[in-house]
């Protein structure tokens, strides 16, 4: 986040610089268009229509972690070409290959291409579906692995986790390109995205802890895990269908449910059911931006 102050324009308005990285990521100069959203507590800039078309940018530098980071932030910001000059050209491609989708990766005279193709006709209820869908099967496949001592499950769980990541970094550009179709629903759509992303995260864990630990009171978290996923489940479904009372009625059933992951049903237990614990207040975030988006509609 950075900070900047409010100057006057004139005798009667107010305005902000911008900084110049955004201004030129999305092909802007002095008089283009911009569109903005305000609300109570906050002011929403987009960029102007007449500034859609192919969006390109260039990064340089040595640090590849940070470069990682740089392009992933461009990915989602939506940029279509990026170019990325360094010494470290395959440790770079090694980080970034296959954990973007739709990233086709050239190197040119020692500068390395990025080209971004993802579908443009993916709206962003789809790109979030297939978030749901994913963390939806990782659950059932856990509760499975719980329930039958499957622990081959666990390398499906494992790599549905890696999907996951994929669609994360997706669904997140495909909401920015497509803000367009649902401006006031932004927020609410990045919350239950980033949610979702967390809920697989601690299945992954629990997963993992799974593995390298005796549980000896599996049937018992098998069961309450049975209710925190219904409780994913109720949470998911009220914001697709746009329920303000199917939202509600997950949220007064977050208090209770969260007492129930914490009991200690067995030490061995303790780790799994603080992770159980996590995703119903992922979930009960989701339900909020769920109740949230209804009432707009």
């Amino acid at each position: 986040m950075e900070m900047r102050r409010i100057i006057r324009v004139g005798e009667r308005s107010f305005g902000i610089t911008l900084p110049k990285e955004w201004v030129e990521l999305h092909g802007l100069g002095v008089g283009s268009p911009v569109r903005i959203i305000v609300d109570r507590n906050k002011v929403t800039l987009f960029p102007g229509a007449e500034a859609a078309g192919v969006r390109r940018a260039k990064i340089k530098g040595d640090n590849v972690e940070k470069l990682v980071r740089d392009i992933i932030a461009y990915y989602i910001e939506g940029v279509d070409e990026l170019e990325v000059e360094t010494r470290n050209i395959s440790a770079v491609v090694t980080k970034i290959e296959g954990k973007l989708p739709g990233v086709v990766l050239m190197e040119v005279g020692g500068v390395l291409k990025l080209r971004i193709v993802t579908r443009e006709d993916i709206n962003i209820d789809e790109a979030v579906r297939s978030m749901y869908t994913t963390v939806d099967a990782m659950f059932s496949l856990f509760i499975q692995m719980l329930t039958q001592v499957r622990r081959n499950l666990a390398e499906e769980i494992l790599r549905l986790d890696d999907q996951l990541d994929r669609l994360y970094f997706f669904s997140l550009r495909t909401v920015k390109r497509n803000i367009a179709q649902r401006p006031e629903h932004y927020v609410d759509y990045v919350i239950t995205i980033k949610n979702l992303e967390h809920i697989g995260d601690a299945i992954d864990r629990a997963t993992n802890y799974y593995l390298q630990n005796e549980i000896k009171c599996a049937a018992e978290a098998t069961e309450v895990f049975k209710k925190v996923y219904r409780f994913m489940q109720d949470a998911f479904n009220a914001f697709y269908s746009n329920d303000a009372n199917k939202a509600l009625a997950v949220l007064v059933q977050r208090a209770d449910l969260v007492r129930e992951t914490l009991q200690q049903i067995c030490p061995q237990a303790a780790a799994a059911m603080h992770e159980a614990a996590s995703i119903v207040g992922f979930a009960a975030d989701i339900a909020e931006a769920a109740y949230s988006k209804a009432t707009r509609l």
